[in-house]
C-alpha cells in the first residue's frame, strides 16, 4: 500500500497533484468502500495464508518460512529506496510508464538487494532452494511495490490501485492450494513455491499496466536522482515499521518467530479497520475545515475507536480462536496476540498522523520525527534479548516506538499554523510489495 499524492486545493477530483490529466476518481463512498473491502480480502486471505503455512509447517518450520520472507522482502523494498513515490509523483512522463523506463532504477535496485542477500547468505549457509526462493521475494516485493506506484499515479483509490494490492496475496493463495495437493511439508518447498507465483503474477502485473506504444521513452536519470533523494525518510520508515520481526527473527529461536507472526496477523486486522480512515482522511486532504485541528481529533478519536473496536475481540478471545485456527501447538501466541492489537491500535494513530504532517506541508520532516522512536525500539529490543524479557513483554517495545513518533507528529502539527500540501510522500515500506504470510 503506498500513498497517494495530495493535489493542490482547487482542481477537480481527476487532475493530480501535478496537474495531469488522469480518470475521475470515484465517489468518497465508493472509494471508501472499495478500499475497506480491498483491506478486508486482503485481511482474510493473509490470515487464511498464515494458517496454512502453520498447519502444514507447524511451529518450527514456520519460524523458519517467516524469517527468510521477512528478510527478503525487507532487502527488497529497502534496495528500492525511494523510488515507488518518486513513480507516483513523476511529472516529467506523459501517461504510463513504458517498461525500458523502469529498467534502468530497477537494475541498481535488484543488484544492490541481490548484493545484500549474498552477503546474508554468505554468512547463514542456506539450502540452494532457500536461497533461490530468497531471490524470487526480493524480485517479487519490488516488482509489486512498482506495479502499485503506477496503479496509485493513474487513479489515486480506484480500481486499479486496490488489484494491483491484491494481486501478490492471490499468487500466494493459489502456490499454497499447488503445495496443499502435493502434500509437501517442507518449509523450502513453501518458500520456493509462494515466490515462484508472486515473482511471475506481480511481474506480468507490471509489464500489463505499463505503456507498451511507441511514445518516446523518456531518460530514467531524474527518477534514479530523485529516488536517492527520498531514500533516507522511506528507509527510517520502513525501519520502524519492520525492525520488531527483524529483531525477533535475529534474536529468537523458530518457534517464537511463528508465535510472534501469529500475532502480527491478529495486529494486522485492527491495522486493516484502524487504517482505512487514514487512507482517506490523506486522499482529500482531510477535507476543508474551518477548525482543522479540531476536526484531526474528531478522526483521530474515530481512527482509535474502530481499531480497538476489532482489538479487543481479538485479544479477549485469543485462547478460541489460536486453538481452533492455528492448533495447541500455537496456544504460547495467545499473550503475544493480545499485546499486538493494542500496538495494532497505536499504530493507526501513528498512521493517520503521519499523513497529516505531509498534507501540512511537514512530509520532508518525517524522517526527523521517527528517528527518537527507532532509538527507542532499537533500545528496547537489546534490553530485552540481554535480560532474556518473556515473548509478550518484548511485543510492547513496537508499541513504545508508534506512541513516541504519534507524540511527536502530534506535536508539531499542533505548532504548523500554515496548511500547505508537501511534495514528499509519506512512504510506508513495511505494507508494499508481497508481504510474508504471517
Amino acid at each position: 500500500m503506498l500513498h497517494p499524492p495530495v493535489p493542490p486545493p482547487g482542481p477537480t477530483a481527476g487532475t493530480s497533484a501535478r496537474g495531469m490529466n488522469r480518470r475521475t476518481y470515484p465517489t468518497l463512498l465508493s472509494g471508501r468502500s472499495a478500499t475497506l473491502l480491498t483491506n478486508g480480502g486482503l485481511l482474510v486471505t493473509g490470515i487464511l495464508s498464515s494458517i496454512l503455512v502453520s498447519r502444514v509447517l507447524g511451529p518450527n518450520g514456520r519460524g523458519h518460512y517467516v524469517t527468510w520472507q521477512t528478510w527478503a522482502a525487507t532487502i527488497g523494498i529497502f534496495a528500492l529506496g525511494g523510488l515507488p513515490q518518486v513513480l507516483v509523483l513523476d511529472d516529467w512522463t506523459p501517461g504510463r510508464h513504458k517498461p525500458r523506463e523502469l529498467l534502468a532504477p530497477m537494475a541498481l535496485t535488484v543488484g544492490a538487494a541481490l548484493a545484500v542477500l549474498a552477503g546474508l547468505s554468505a554468512f547463514l549457509r542456506p539450502d540452494w532452494i532457500v536461497f533461490t526462493a530468497a531471490i524470487l521475494v526480493v524480485l517479487a516485493n519490488q516488482f509489486s511495490a512498482l506495479g502499485a506506484s503506477e496503479a496509485q499515479r493513474m487513479g489515486r483509490m480506484g480500481i486499479e490501485f486496490n488489484l494491483a494490492r491484491i494481486v501478490p496475496q492471490a499468487a500466494s493463495l493459489l502456490a499454497m492450494g499447488g503445495l496443499l495437493a502435493v502434500d509437501s511439508g517442507a518449509y523450502p518447498a513453501w518458500l520456493m513455491g509462494v515466490a515462484v507465483c508472486q515473482a511471475v503474477a506481480t511481474a506480468l502485473w507490471l509489464w500489463y499496466r505499463c505503456d507498451r506504444g511507441r511514445r518516446p521513452s523518456v531518460s530514467a536519470r531524474p527518477t534514479v536522482a530523485d529516488s536517492v533523494r527520498l531514500a533516507p525518510g522511506s528507509w527510517v520508515t520502513l525501519l520502524q515499521y519492520r525492525f520488531d520481526l527483524l529483531a525477533v527473527t535475529a534474536l529468537f529461536r523458530p518457534e517464537i518467530v511463528a508465535f510472534y507472526a501469529t500475532g502480527l496477523a491478529a495486529s494486522g486486522a485492527v491495522l486493516a479497520a484502524g487504517q482505512s480512515r487514514g487512507m482517506h482522511w490523506f486522499s482529500r486532504q482531510g477535507g476543508t475545515f474551518t477548525d482543522r485541528h479540531g476536526a484531526l481529533g474528531r478522526e483521530l478519536w474515530r481512527t482509535a475507536g474502530i481499531a480497538l473496536a476489532v482489538a479487543a475481540p481479538l485479544a479477549l478471545g485469543g485462547r478460541l480462536w489460536v486453538a481452533g485456527a492455528y492448533g495447541s501447538a500455537f496456544l504460547p501466541a495467545v499473550p503475544i496476540v493480545a499485546v499486538l492489537c493494542g500496538v495494532g491500535v497505536i499504530q493507526s494513530v501513528d498512521y493517520l498522523l503521519a499523513h497529516e504532517c505531509l498534507i501540512v506541508g511537514l512530509g520532508s520532516r518525517v524522517l526527523l520525527f521517527r528517528l527518537p522512536s527507532v532509538a527507542v525500539v532499537a533500545a528496547g529490543f537489546g534490553l530485552a534479548s540481554a535480560q532474556h524479557w518473556p515473548t509478550a513483554a518484548i511485543a510492547v517495545v513496537p508499541g513504545a516506538g508508534y506512541a513516541l513518533s504519534s507524540a511527536v507528529f502530534l506535536v508539531a502539527i499542533r505548532s504548523r499554523r500554515s496548511v500547505a500540501p508537501s511534495a514528499l510522500p509519506v512512504p510506508e515500506p513495511a505494507a508494499a510489495g508481497a508481504a510474508p504470510s504471517r
